[in-house]
């Protein structure tokens, strides 16, 4: 919040954690003596001896609002030479004070209510302290920093309605942005995630990590980060292009897993997600670089930015290339969709054909259950047959010895 204006805040709070190599303000869990505090758009550290003492200090608001300022005729935004103003009626989450059980060490009562909280008496260097101890350790915390914990929506308490003027922050997507690991920095996990993050190419934009930057950080950083933001765009837009001539051949995903196929979704997923943040850069840029801001960036080799020398110095490149108007691009797309629809279509005959032949195999009648303890029968095996033949004749009986001669 600033001081010499009345409910003005800026995007942007005191929080523990450190500012990785990416941009964010990490926070892994431990006490804020340990870490230190950076600047972080997803939450803040409140309490006597700390950044935001007074409830007033630092709120989490909901970013976007459609209820503008009345003197504004209900706008939301005010513009002068670049610089912003957002202003309006937002939605405003109330502090709950059990997110940080050692704030409540004066407040035992509170402490109590608090179900991850728990007062008591702990040794420490060697001194007896009375005070509000977590009951985990903070393992649970961990967790939800890491996403793997239970998130109650807005810990269960009413949303609050507050008229302010907020000073915003503006999102920047870097291809060159430094790999931020899930795990732990210092963890084997961490380093395994790094050594593997080259061979996964440019970062995606929905990749992004980084915190939202000021309106004079953000200007500073364009001028390095769009001719990267240009180069990769350049080389997916040919990709797809190349793509979409032999999208009629493309093999087809196997939904089961039993081929990978031509991957047809990730490479429309792929363009138009950086056809997206570049148009999105391209927007802040017009909005915020005026004036005595420059939006023009060095040109690279094979760049196709727009250039007229009209915002820029001569030989930069004035705006982004977005590729909005490229009939080329277009046609790729749309010969991608069309190809990756006709997969579906097939994939879903399939699964049909195969439910069908299913339902029409028959069935083997239950065997026979027998009680507990009881073994089956001993399978007796069949006697061959005999082969059919008349009976043989019987010898014929020797012959009597002759009677005695008189």
């Amino acid at each position: 919040r600033f001081r010499d204006w009345l409910q003005t805040y800026e995007v942007g709070c005191p929080a523990r954690g450190k500012m990785t190599s990416a941009g964010k303000c990490k926070d892994n869990g431990d006490p804020v003596e340990e870490q230190g505090l950076c600047y972080s758009a997803q939450g803040f550290e409140a309490g006597p001896g700390l950044p935001c003492q007074e409830p007033d200090d630092c709120l989490c608001v909901k970013a976007d609002t459609p209820n503008g300022k009345l003197s504004l005729s209900h706008r939301h935004m005010e513009n002068e030479e670049g610089k912003e103003l957002l202003e309006g009626t937002y939605q405003v989450q109330e502090v709950s004070k059990c997110g940080n059980c050692e704030d409540l060490s004066f407040d035992r009562s509170h402490c109590e209510e608090c179900e991850n909280c728990v007062f008591k008496t702990k040794t420490m260097e060697g001194e007896l302290v009375e005070g509000c101890w977590p009951k985990d350790g903070g393992s649970k915390r961990r967790k939800r920093l890491r996403g793997e914990g239970e998130r109650i929506f807005l810990h269960g308490m009413p949303v609050q309605l507050k008229d302010l003027t907020v000073v915003p922050h503006y999102k920047m997507w870097d291809p060159g942005e430094a790999f931020d690991p899930a795990g732990d920095e210092d963890s084997k996990e961490a380093e395994d995630q790094v050594a593997l993050a080259p061979q996964q190419g440019p970062r995606m934009p929905y990749q992004s990590k980084r915190e939202p930057l000021s309106r004079q950080t953000w200007l500073a950083m364009y001028k390095e980060v769009a001719p990267r933001v240009q180069q990769e765009l350049d080389d997916i837009v040919q990709q797809t292009i190349d793509a979409g001539k032999k999208a009629r051949l493309m093999a087809c995903e196997h939904k089961l897993g039993k081929h990978v196929g031509a991957d047809i979704p990730g490479k429309i997923e792929k363009a138009t997600s950086m056809q997206n943040a570049c148009l999105q850069m391209q927007e802040i840029a017009n909005r915020i670089a005026v004036k005595d801001a420059n939006m023009g960036f060095a040109k690279t080799a094979g760049s196709r930015c727009t250039m007229n020398d009209r915002v820029s110095e001569p030989g930069e490149c004035d705006y982004l290339n977005c590729y909005t108007t490229d009939d080329k691009f277009k046609k790729a797309i749309a010969a991608l969709k069309k190809r990756n629809d006709k997969c579906y279509d097939d994939w879903e005959a399939t699964v049909d054909r195969a439910a069908n032949s299913c339902s029409k195999e028959p069935k083997e009648p239950p065997g026979q259950q027998l009680p507990p303890g009881v073994a089956p029968p001993a399978m007796t095996k069949p006697a061959a047959p005999q082969e059919a033949a008349s009976p043989a004749a019987a010898p014929a009986a020797p012959a009597a010895p002759a009677a005695p001669a008189a």
